[in-house]
């Protein structure tokens, strides 16, 4: 199983939050949706990321519920190629300590991401793939 490719098992549909909303918004959001992280961005110019992890340092620092999402979002994206395999995009989660990489042709880990990836690949992504569970519909 890990050696399918990333372009089988991608979601091709990302969730998106626009970087002034309120963190209060995003957190609905994700919640709503059933995942741990958005991207962010501006427009259809994808601008950040933000996570549960971040939502979570934000309120132990003292952000209001009300911040915008650009005051607490990173400004990093880590790539994968969709050819790359599960295994390789595994590997590049723990590496880089993300659950989640954006699949954009022709990237590698930490990347300048200018229009919007092609999808998405997360932990629960490879982990349906390793319990031989379609990646159909993900």
């Amino acid at each position: 199983m890990l050696d399918m490719r990333v372009v089988e098992c991608l979601r091709r549909s990302i969730i998106t939050v626009e970087r002034g909303m309120s963190i209060r918004d995003a957190a609905r959001v994700m919640k709503n949706c059933g995942i741990s992280g958005v991207l962010v961005v501006e427009g259809s110019k994808p601008v950040g990321v933000l996570s549960d992890t971040d939502l979570v340092k934000a309120l132990y620092r003292g952000v209001s519920r009300d911040a915008r999402v650009e005051e607490v979002m990173s400004r990093k994206f880590f790539c994968v190629d969709p050819s790359a395999t599960l295994l390789e995009a595994a590997k590049l989660m723990a590496e880089c300590g993300v659950s989640r990489l954006f699949v954009v042709r022709g990237a590698r880990g930490e990347t300048k991401v200018e229009e919007m990836p092609e999808g998405i690949i997360s932990v629960s992504d490879i982990m349906a793939a390793i319990a031989g569970d379609s990646c159909e519909g993900c």
